[in-house]
């Protein structure tokens, strides 16, 4: 990569405020110091940057740095405006992609619904596309664990540069709130943008200032794609429908919508209808949960944009299970349900699905809610669990720097609103072990918070976790002996 085309690029994007000139060429580009070697193009990033890291950056082969700041060192500077949209910018030049690009926002359902289409565009295209989905990646050359539900622009880019090289053409991924806030996905365009819901979440010091703050981050990814599809019933429609008013826009939902869905019904999994046009077809899932069914169809509109056959859409659908998202355990006892639902909107779909799935048992849920992010997730989760649950087991899930204590009797404020049959188990495989050992046939569990998570984060330590799946399976066992 040349200087001159770095500095022409930032141009383009307005970023650049003054640079040094030079005739440099860069092999690497890095916002790491410890991952920089000969002639790499350095980015000075992060309010707790310090210049010990450029110098340190330097000594290992760094030759021209980018900043908000002139650090007075040996080495030429491009002073931007910018950081994190210099670093995405800068990114995409040195990680170029020509990939058809899928991109899926909401507060809830985001990974759900790309696993949908993944497993679609698989059986269509006769190979494994592209995905970032929470906690996990696929790229051709590698896969593993994401610890960002949308990478760092750096990653990102060289991800999709990847799957360019692998011979890779579609990728879905879901663009996060925090994603938009930071600037990972600055610069990009999308071919799809599927926008689900939107409610609360995210709130706090370290994430949203305010719900406002939050839903603008949601509209601004929908700039960045060509073709919009947008569930008709999600809140605050008007003001998403005005974000892309210019763009190619397909509405789904259960009525005025240009995909209807209809007939939903138990059926070793989930059936149901969708009529486009004057066409009608039964589609199933093996999932749990008729929120589901929304994710699903909104599968179904992106395989249709891209002419799936009918026939690839079903396997695709039917093969689709998300670890941490639904999984029922029906143990003998009583059904136990595993699911990552952590905010109002997903806590409040899963629980009017157990209602109308289990009319005639007693919901008992164990959930707790993080200590240094959402904070408005204490009262959302207390009331409905208030509302929904006929008991509940309080306990710990990521508290960070926070006491689980305090962290619970906030919520119960907002449960005792409604009820007191709650009580209160700081560890969270006790807690769960409880639920289990208390339970009748006349119940059902439900886990909620953490889904496959296979660590807690306590005094803020990323801790290992045996996951509330393996703890079920671990509890029942001893149920049984």
């Amino acid at each position: 990569m040349i200087f001159k085309n770095v500095i022409e690029r930032l141009k383009q994007y307005d970023i650049l405020i003054s640079y040094d000139e030079c005739e440099q060429e860069f092999s690497n580009i890095s916002y790491d110091s410890n991952e920089v070697t000969e002639d790499t193009l350095f980015i000075c990033k992060g309010v707790s940057f310090k210049k010990d890291y450029l110098e340190s950056a330097i000594s290992k082969g760094a030759t021209c740095y980018v900043s908000e700041k002139d650090y007075e060192v040996s080495i030429p500077k491009i002073i931007v405006n910018d950081e994190r949209k210099a670093l995405a910018v800068i990114s995409d030049l040195f990680y170029p992609d020509d990939l058809y690009k899928i991109g899926i926002t909401g507060t809830k359902g985001k990974t759900t619904t790309n696993y949908f289409i993944h497993n679609i565009l698989k059986h269509h295209l006769g190979y494994t596309p592209g995905i970032f989905a929470t906690h996990y990646f696929y790229s051709g050359l590698h896969s593993g664990e994401n610890h960002l539900t949308t990478p760092e622009s750096l990653e990102l880019h060289k991800y999709l540069n990847e799957m360019m090289q692998s011979g890779i053409k579609y990728m879905s991924m879901e663009a996060s709130s925090q994603a938009s806030k930071h600037d990972r996905i600055f610069g990009m365009n999308f071919n799809i943008g599927c926008f689900l819901n939107v409610s609360p979440d995210h709130i706090s010091p370290l994430e949203h200032p305010d719900f406002e703050d939050y839903l603008n981050c949601k509209l601004d990814f929908l700039k960045k794609c060509e073709t919009v599809i947008i569930y008709k019933h999600t809140d605050y429609y008007d003001r998403v429908m005005e974000t892309v008013k210019d763009k190619k826009i397909i509405t789904f939902g259960m009525k005025d919508a240009d995909y209807i869905i209809s007939n939903i019904a138990n059926d070793k999994g989930l059936s149901f209808d969708i009529t486009h046009g004057n066409d009608t077809k039964n589609y199933r899932i093996s999932m749990a949960g008729r929120f589901n069914v929304i994710n699903a169809t909104c599968a179904v509109v992106v395989a249709d944009l891209l002419g799936v056959s009918y026939e690839n859409i079903l396997k695709g659908l039917l093969e689709t299970s998300v670890s941490g998202r639904m999984n029922v355990i029906n143990s003998g006892i009583c059904p136990v349900i595993i699911d990552y639902a952590h905010n109002e909107l997903s806590a409040k779909a899963l629980y009017e699905s157990l209602k109308e799935d289990y009319p005639d048992k007693k919901i008992k849920v164990v959930f707790g809610c993080p200590g240094d992010k959402g904070i408005n997730r204490r009262r959302d989760m207390g009331t409905l669990a208030g509302q929904y649950a006929d008991y509940v087991y309080l306990t710990a899930e990521d508290p960070g720097h926070s006491k689980v204590t305090d962290i619970c009797n906030d919520i119960i404020k907002y449960i005792k609103e409604y009820h007191n049959n709650y009580e209160v188990i700081e560890d969270r495989k006790e807690a769960i072990a409880k639920a289990i050992h208390d339970a009748t046939k006349d119940d059902v569990i439900a886990l909620l918070g953490k889904g496959d998570e296979n660590y807690q984060m306590i005094d803020g330590k990323w801790l290992p976790y045996e996951t509330d799946i393996e703890v079920v399976k671990e509890e029942l066992n001893k149920v049984k002996e």
